[in-house]
């Protein structure tokens, strides 16, 4: 995580357009695919709009259509890694025979105080910007891979 927050704004960017271009790679194989599949099915004489032009009529989006999904790839990647982290401590706390409430409590403060760090790091990064938002949705992350964790050990693990 302190390696992905070192990087400068535009290796960051770069990364996650890369990823968007992967999407879309699989993404449009997978509409070739289906429109394959769909003008070869019978349609009992009728004619019907190929799925690759409904798809163009439906997903009219604005120019800046690029952007709006970079950014929601990298806010979805900030909110799994935190996911990840919020697991890891709590397997950490568990090997040291720390469960139940205060366990979660702990959890949460390293969570949160490392998302607060990273931030403020991001902040002496060039072309990276320090967010409160971003420390929200670090924070929400690992809430969500704390319960993630306490439900398959209590209700999974536990029950073995």
């Amino acid at each position: 995580m302190f390696y992905n927050s070192s990087n400068n704004g535009q290796i960051s960017n770069q990364k996650s357009n890369t990823i968007l271009n992967d999407l879309r790679h699989i993404n449009k194989k997978n509409i070739q695919e289906n429109n394959y599949k769909y003008k070869s099915g019978d349609n009992n004489g009728k004619t019907k709009i190929s799925l690759k032009k409904k798809m163009k009529e439906v997903f009219k989006i604005p120019d800046n259509r690029q952007e709006k999904l970079n950014m929601v790839i990298r806010k979805n990647a900030h909110a799994f890694e935190y996911f990840v982290l919020a697991i890891l401590v709590a397997i950490a706390m568990f090997a040291f025979h720390l469960k139940g409430r205060g366990a979660i409590v702990y959890i949460m403060f390293i969570c949160l105080l490392y998302a607060v760090t990273d931030e403020f790091h991001q902040a002496f990064v060039t072309g990276r910007t320090s967010l409160v938002s971003d420390v929200i949705i670090d924070f929400s992350g690992s809430i969500i891979g704390i319960i993630v964790f306490y439900t398959a050990y209590y209700k999974l693990l536990k029950k073995s």
